[in-house]
């Protein structure tokens, strides 16, 4: 019997199938092939010496690796919080069992969608600051930049981040903008949106900084993700498996999104060559699909196409010369040939979240109703909608229906049973027992049991120092809070919640499932002068201007390649590739004190043949400028020294002031402005030699 809490949240598992669990008490493996038990689920980074499937049958081999520590520990909390059972990758699958493995990676979404609870371990990272602090190591953790962990952090519905000693350093619910801001995943998705409603594109782009050992494994981590399945091949390739992939979503899904991708840089060993016989624009030829999901990182804004334009000729196939499909086109000019085949732009009926653009792609046409794509780094965007008088239909060489389950509300259960504890910060309040007669058990001073009532008064606390006041209650058969006449979260994802207090102090409440149908619910004290108050009681700041930065230094005949040094200040919205580097800032706010963490402007600093090239850009009003300093490279000056130049009291804030997009340094410009390709941010920065 499954002893799950709210049994009717949890999907019962394909029962053709075998899963595993260890067992926390005694650490004995056991399989399941119907009746799933109640189970929580580890989360974490392989590193060496782990255990596997193998090792855990016999225990005194099991403890003498490394390996051991992590699972020993995963279990104690599973314990703590009565689950039985509990999931590891590591020692639930048998990995020398092909079949086996291949069952594992297509049902590993629907293990972590299943669990109860998921403990995310985070072994590179210290509780010791919070992690909206800018001393925390918690965005650094390599745990966000793993293939496999992005359906780890999608699927479960209660996930509880664990540092590197097991202490809880917050939840998906209560971190959700700061995980947001490292993964670059919408915050929504964190407070339920169900990612199917995510168009292709975008899911892609969630995965484009993420690595794997296994080159083939960039694929196989997303089948939950795209609630398709395939068989493992390995040794196949990574371009090949990626295909696969693409090849399954198009089985099920008729969006376009899946094509708007933006062709890597020419690989290291082209560079010298493009040096010296620099093209125009980059005309490789491509198919449709992309080779990797890092050829999906601009794509975070494109949404689902509009396929009901195209009415009944949506639908695409694949057959033995390509990809079979009806796009509109564009003419463009005549002159627009290659060795005499035309060129032409074709929409991919999709849309950009960022001014509503239309995207569109280059298609050459090679001979009658066969087309490649023709410069594959750039996806055009369009102010106006398709023209549908030019439909056609071409090969091309080379809504969503998943497998999610939707979980419903559990409008039936009216209680909930619930162990609640007072942390030492709060151990001034003291419980009140306002409602006679009913079951309570105190387990100790600041521990009770009871049960908890929809939409009643119950679970009320008082300080004995302020009189402070505040009630713990359940909505929607979720934990809540209440502070006078105001009642605070009840929805489904949050399990953190923060009120003032009438002394204007803070009370926050963080419910976690268990394995014996009882939450447990941990209540701590924030005082209002605390200096770290604001990490709790605010979300991020989001920026307000992007800029892709390319490390190109053009003459007329060629392109240098500059070293990226650095971006200063360090930027936790900035991603950096050996192509090209994204960089934020903010505009000032009037209540933003003078110094502070939100920088208007920011510094891009690279190294070419003995000089070190200092770009400086940011917003000033309603202007985008940009400035340019050069030195030699044995100069002393540093990143912080330049930057702090151009701050109001520094010798360069008429630079800054006068809000220009382009600057001059020696004989190197370098210019800031709009682009009308899909990219992250909506600017492109780029520099000349010469002023070109």
């Amino acid at each position: 019997m499954n002893n799950c809490p709210e049994p009717s949240l949890q999907p019962t598992l394909d029962t053709s199938s075998v899963m595993r669990l260890l067992n926390t008490k005694d650490f004995t493996v056991k399989e399941f092939f119907t009746n799933i038990p109640c189970y929580a689920i580890l989360s974490h980074t392989w590193e060496q010496d782990e255990v596997s499937f193998q090792d855990i049958q016999n225990l005194d081999v099991a403890r003498s690796k490394a390996g051991w520590r992590k699972v020993e520990n995963a279990c104690g909390r599973a314990r703590r919080y009565h689950f039985d059972w509990i999931w590891i990758d590591s020692c639930c699958i048998d990995k020398s069992s092909s079949a086996e493995l291949s069952e594992a990676l297509n049902s590993m979404y629907m293990y972590y969608e299943d669990a109860a609870m998921c403990y995310v371990y985070l072994s590179d990272v210290s509780g010791a600051y919070h992690p909206r602090n800018e001393q925390s190591n918690f965005r650094d953790s390599r745990w966000f930049r793993r293939g496999w962990t992005l359906q780890e952090l999608l699927a479960p519905e209660y996930v509880v981040f664990l540092d590197k000693n097991w202490q809880r350093i917050g939840t998906r619910w209560s971190l959700r903008d700061v995980v947001s801001a490292v993964t670059g995943i919408p915050v929504d998705v964190f407070e339920g949106r169900i990612i199917d409603e995510y168009s292709v594109a975008q899911r892609m782009s969630w995965a484009a900084f993420r690595e794997t050992t296994r080159p083939e494994d960039q694929a196989y981590c997303l089948l939950g993700v795209f609630g398709v399945s395939m068989s493992p091949i390995y040794g196949e390739g990574g371009v090949k498996a990626f295909m696969r992939l693409q090849q399954e979503i198009i089985r099920i899904s008729d969006d376009r999104s899946i094509f708007a991708w933006v062709a890597a840089p020419p690989p290291k060993e082209l560079m010298e060559w493009v040096r010296y016989n620099r093209p125009a624009r980059n005309t490789e030829t491509r198919g449709l699909l992309a080779r990797s999901p890092s050829e999906f990182w601009m794509s975070g804004d494109v949404q689902a196409s509009n396929v009901e334009l195209i009415g009944n000729k949506s639908s695409y196939s694949f057959n033995n010369n390509g990809l079979h499909i009806h796009l509109p086109f564009i003419p463009i000019p005549s002159s627009s040939e290659h060795f005499g085949k035309p060129i032409f732009l074709a929409h991919l009926l999709c849309q950009s979240k960022r001014g509503g653009s239309h995207l569109t792609i280059y298609l050459r046409k090679t001979s009658g109703h066969q087309y490649v794509r023709w410069y594959p780094d750039e996806v055009f965007l369009m102010s106006s909608p398709p023209p549908m008088d030019d439909v056609r239909e071409l090969t091309v060489t080379e809504h969503l229906v998943t497998g999610h389950r939707v979980r419903a509300l559990n409008t039936s259960r009216w209680t909930l049973q619930c162990e609640i504890e007072l942390l030492r910060s709060a151990w001034d309040f003291s419980y009140r027992d306002v409602i006679h007669g009913r079951e309570i058990s105190r387990i100790d001073e600041h521990t009770v049991s009871l049960f908890l009532f929809d939409f009643t008064d119950t679970g009320h606390y008082r300080s004995r120092e302020t009189g402070d006041y505040f009630c713990i209650t359940c909505t929607n058969a979720r934990p809540s809070l209440s502070i006078g006449d105001s009642s605070i979260g009840g929805s489904i994802p949050g399990d953190t919640h923060l009120g003032k207090l009438g002394s204007g102090n803070y009370i926050m409440i963080t419910s976690e499932r268990r394995g014996d149908s009882q939450e447990k619910i941990d209540v701590g004290y924030l005082a209002k002068d605390d200096p770290e108050i604001r990490l709790w009681t605010g979300p991020l700041r989001l920026p307000d201007l992007g800029v892709i930065a390319h490390p190109i230094l053009s003459l007329p005949s060629y392109d240098h390649h500059l070293e990226l040094r650095g971006i200063f200040p360090p930027d936790p919205f900035g991603r950096i590739t050996q192509d090209m580097a994204y960089a934020t800032v903010f505009r000032r706010h009037p209540d933003d004190p003078k110094e502070c963490s939100f920088p208007t402007f920011r510094l891009l600093t690279y190294r070419w043949n003995g000089l070190v090239f200092h770009i400086a850009f940011g917003l000033q009003g309603s202007s985008v400028w940009t400035d340019l300093v050069v030195e030699n490279d044995c100069s002393n000056n540093t990143s912080e020294r330049v930057w702090k130049s151009y701050l109001d009291s520094g010798p360069r804030a008429g630079k800054r002031l006068k809000g220009e997009g382009f600057a001059k340094g020696w004989s190197v410009t370098a210019e800031i402005k709009r682009t009308k390709n899909l990219q992250l941010g909506d600017y492109s920065l780029r520099m000349y030699w010469k002023g070109r």
